[in-house]
């Protein structure tokens, strides 16, 4: 897998602690890969959304 794909769902995941508005100080890259293990998931696995476009979706994550 390629390190932009990598780093895309590592950014993804991130972009989840803080919508869910976890202190700063958790808002980092370890965080975001525990996120990743504890959906038994890795940085290389498939996102699935039930929004149908990433905007939509956007609008919903600020809003949890």
């Amino acid at each position: 897998m390629s390190t932009s794909k990598k780093n895309r769902h590592l950014k993804a995941a991130h972009q989840i602690l803080i919508a869910l508005g976890l202190p700063r100080a958790q808002q980092n890259e370890r965080s975001a890969l525990c996120l990743l293990a504890l959906l038994d998931l890795t940085p290389g696995l498939v996102f699935v959304t039930a929004f149908p476009t990433r905007a939509l979706m956007g609008r919903y994550l600020g809003k949890l």
